[in-house]
């Protein structure tokens, strides 16, 4: 009998405008790969590449699990990601392949132990009665979907009936009541302000403070007569990882035994050994911005690449980060690295790391099985916001077309049906030119 092929995908929502809010799930790709539980762990999504619609493309594996890294279930785990990945449930087959989707971290004990620790921990720093004391639950639900709110009113309440301060509330970020209001609904001298979020990123660092009263970098202060205490989120724990691989086991996955391997292994690998033949042919390939041999890749034209990267975290921070470059397809790659590879497996890696699900794409377009998705078919995936896109004319699409496809290194081919040689591939409309137009028509 065949042995199935395995994946995981962990589903987060990536950002913008923070390199934070994907890291922790690039964080636990790392982990995994390094232990080796599946032959593929990947990332995916909502705001960043690669996309969760285009994903499952880049996998070869039959067997593949999804995990949302989201902290409650809701508009994107019950609309969302189910949309985009073609989900009909719990278990999806489909073209000889089993999909599994778990349960949100919510569901499980794990975000209920570290709520409660981090209350307890406020409580011994600030050294404050505990009968003088208010936490507020703050996470960020939306009214597209009053599941989402469900999650952080259930963590309140479990916090609530350990009766280890005086009042608990929960206040929401895009719902009601508004975090604002946490001054009016408690009044204790002192308020302990955990934010329900996985990741440090935008929403933690700069709404959810703000919203509070809080300044930039703050984690104590006084504010409207009150002693306030800004916790850190509660997904940045390194005992997340286990509560991850737990979810995967009950949705049925059938994980290998943890091994000590390298954090280059395990990549998606879709088109990766037509990828290396033709750098073998070549003997030089640019793909995209790269210049990419069979012993390293760097910077195409950068002749003093001086930096030398071992590891997928060193090099994405550096690609990713110092500046934020959300669009990892962005034609503005920092100069001064490069990569020596020692394996074809590994110069695939790298080259994913820097562009992913860009290789599987370009492998598909020479084979002629690239799947395309027109404007109009990604906005029949869509519930929300961009809806509205549906009234944009030519003149208008064009015209976003220039202002975002024209930064990016791949082309259009959603847009044009056509692939010229020597660019990468685009097979669907991004994040980036979606936000970009919803933007221009409000």
């Amino acid at each position: 009998m065949k042995m199935r092929k395995k994946a995981l995908v962990l589903a987060g929502h990536g950002s913008h405008i923070s390199p934070q809010t994907a890291e922790v799930v690039w964080k636990h790709v790392d982990a995994l790969r390094a232990m080796g539980v599946a032959d593929e762990i990947a990332a995916a999504f909502w705001k960043e590449m690669p996309s969760f619609h285009t994903v499952l493309s880049t996998l070869t594996a039959d067997d593949v699990t999804i995990i949302p890294l989201f902290t409650a279930q809701g508009y994107f785990t019950q609309t969302v990601i189910p949309a985009e990945m073609g989900l009909d449930g719990a278990l999806t087959r489909r073209e000889g392949r089993l999909i599994r989707y778990t349960r949100t971290l919510s569901e499980h004990p794990y975000l209920s132990q570290v709520v409660r620790q981090r209350v307890e921990d406020a409580i011994r720093l600030m050294g404050c009665p505990t009968d003088e004391t208010a936490v507020a639950i703050i996470g960020h639900s939306t009214r597209r979907n009053p599941e989402s709110r469900k999650a952080t009113e259930a963590q309140a309440a479990q916090i609530r009936a350990l009766g280890i301060v005086a009042q608990v509330e929960a206040v929401y970020l895009d719902d009601a009541p508004e975090i604002s209001r946490i001054y009016e609904l408690t009044s204790a001298p002192n308020l302990i302000a955990v934010p329900y979020f996985l990741a440090s990123g935008s929403h933690t660092t700069l709404d959810v403070p703000g919203e509070l009263g809080l300044e930039l970098g703050q984690t104590h202060a006084q504010i409207k007569g009150r002693n306030v205490y800004y916790t850190s989120p509660v997904g940045i724990d390194e005992t997340l990882l286990e509560a991850l691989l737990e979810l995967a086991r009950e949705a049925g996955a059938p994980l290998s035994e943890s091994k000590s391997g390298s954090s280059w292994d395990c990549f998606p690998s879709a088109g990766f050994g037509e990828f290396v033949q033709a750098v073998q042919q070549a003997g030089v390939m640019k793909f995209g911005q790269l210049r990419v041999t069979l012993s390293e890749i760097r910077l195409w034209g950068d002749e003093k690449a001086d930096q030398v990267f071992r590891d997928p975290e060193a090099l994405r921070a550096r690609v990713r980060e110092n500046p934020f470059r959300s669009l990892a397809t962005s034609a503005d790659l920092p100069e001064g690295w490069r990569v020596p590879v020692s394996s074809a497996d590994q110069l695939c890696a790298a080259v994913e790391t820097v562009y992913p699900g860009a290789i599987a794409n370009w492998a598909a377009n020479k084979q002629g099985r690239l799947e395309i998705n027109t404007l109009e078919m990604t906005l029949q995936r869509q519930t929300g916001n961009y809806q509205k896109l549906k009234a944009l004319d030519e003149s208008q699409k064009l015209e976003i077309v220039g202002a975002v496809c024209g930064g990016c290194v791949q082309h259009p081919v959603w847009l044009d049906g056509q692939s010229p040689v020597g660019c990468l591939p685009c097979p669907e409309v991004c994040n980036h030119w979606l936000s970009h137009a919803l933007e221009k028509m409000t």
